[in-house]
């Protein structure tokens, strides 16, 4: 189920954080508890969290110097504010020093467990760009470089330096996992523009409610809780790249502002009549079928073809499959700062070939992880990638499988029944719940389905 997924809760008042760990052990999740805010460091520094429940009102470091902290120290961890003491004002101080989100007690449970998945599955692709842009740097400084063996991607590369010379809007398409923003920031260094700042935003991460005001800014006085005149995103963006990530959940209502500002460079702040022009890049980018929405009419056609000037693919690791064993060998290398680290076995890196990682690049990062926590021999093998599938059998064509994963022969890439087996076993696990299942395997419920017919999985 979730038992990957650690959140601390942290709140004073003990009756309340027994009921959310009772609540959230029966969802699957592992918790720990803290009382404090120095009870909540100690457990950030020994043990590995990816969210957490923050009460904003508590004893000794009150609940936005806690914050502030955690994002100064763990900055990949996803903190949701929980408090019955809180205003809009506090929401938005606590917001702006990088909650994910924020809700006033008493409030629905059932609200608060979508929010902790949307939280687990930001704090992912957070934790997975870090570990992608660790691959960009050597000594501190930017060398242009990804782990990139495959042609697909090479010709991705080259695309993006080319673009980068230009002023063009680029789209970035890929699935979730493939490290579109990884390739954003390089468009970014190879450019002209590079002096001036790179802004990222994640349109489906951000409220509704607040997502205009952090494009565009607001004016004192503009809505409740806006103590103080704000600059947008797209305002501290002038002269640099704004990046606008997952640009197809951005809101409806606010499509029709976004093609404004992309076809002038104005925009008003909330709350002001005047007219403000900025000069900046556009870098977007999406998992979603943007055609498919602007059929379904979620998506302005409009913006859609404003958008889509140059646009890049970034292809799955299916499709780069050259990719997965330097992948693994750069997280490995990685690794050495936390655990000792043993080699792949020959049938491990046939097991990683014969896989269609529908997690993309993140999913191989946690995998190889999880195997260098529970190998016990000398070397990592297969059952120690897959714990929960039947091994590969012991035939000719395994054989064969296990020397092309040596020699890199295609038929490395036909084992199948990994991947079969490993859908099955989530499935089963989940009850055959595919929302959930779908959020387990990092790919979307479309291509669960797939999958499904694909294999001919049956409960």
């Amino acid at each position: 189920m979730h038992a990957d997924t650690r959140i601390l809760i942290v709140d004073d008042e003990a009756d309340f954080r027994h009921l959310l760990t009772n609540r959230l052990k029966r969802k699957g999740y592992f918790t720990l508890e803290a009382s404090d805010g120095i009870s909540a460091q100690q457990l950030i520094i020994s043990e590995t969290i990816h969210v957490i429940l923050l009460d904003l009102k508590m004893p000794g470091m009150d609940g936005l110097s806690f914050l502030q902290w955690c994002k100064e120290t763990s900055p990949s961890i996803q903190i949701i504010v929980v408090t019955g003491h809180g205003t809009i004002e506090t929401a938005i101080e606590a917001m702006k020093r990088g909650a994910y989100d924020y809700l006033t007690k008493p409030y629905n449970l059932n609200e608060l467990e979508v929010l902790i998945s949307k939280a687990v599955e930001k704090q992912l692709l957070t934790e997975e760009n870090q570990q992608l842009r660790e691959a960009l740097s050597t000594n501190g400084k930017t060398t242009f470089q990804i782990v990139a063996e495959s042609p697909k991607l090479k010709e991705v590369l080259a695309t993006a330096k080319r673009v980068a010379s230009t002023d063009f809007l680029v789209l970035l398409k890929g699935e979730s996992g493939t490290g579109k923003d990884v390739i954003a920031r390089l468009i970014y260094e190879w450019s002209e523009r590079a002096a001036e700042a790179f802004v990222p935003i994640n349109l489906g991460a951000i409220p509704e409610t607040m997502l205009e005001s952090e494009l565009f800014g607001h004016e004192k006085g503009a809505f409740t809780g806006a103590t103080a005149q704000k600059k947008g995103l797209v305002e501290l963006a002038h002269l640099g790249t704004l990046f606008l990530d997952e640009v197809g959940d951005l809101p409806f209502p606010l499509q029709v502002k976004l093609l404004r500002f992309l076809e002038t460079g104005e925009f008003r702040r909330i709350g002001s009549p005047i007219l403000h022009k900025v000069d900046v890049r556009i870098i977007a980018a999406t998992n979603a079928d943007l055609e498919k929405k602007v059929e379904e009419g979620t998506f302005r056609s409009d913006l859609y073809f404003r958008l889509h000037v140059m646009d890049i693919t970034i292809p799955p690791l299916i499709e780069r499959r050259e990719d997965i064993l330097p992948l693994s060998a750069f997280f490995l290398n990685r690794l050495k700062r936390k655990y000792p680290v043993k080699p792949l076995s020959v049938k491990a890196q046939a097991a990683l070939l014969a896989y269609s990682f529908p997690g993309n690049v993140r999913e191989l990062a946690h995998m190889i992880e999880r195997a260098v926590v529970l190998a016990k021999g000398e070397e990592i093998d297969d059952k120690d990638l897959f714990p929960h599938e039947q091994p590969v059998p012991q035939n000719p064509s395994d054989k064969k499988l296990i020397s092309s994963a040596e020699t890199g022969e295609e038929e490395a890439f036909l084992l199948k029944n990994v991947e079969r087996e490993h859908i099955k076993h989530v499935l089963d696990v989940l009850q055959w719940n595919k929302t959930k299942t779908a959020e387990k395997l990092g790919i979307s419920v479309r291509n669960l389905y797939r999958k499904i017919e694909e294999y001919e999985l049956r409960p």
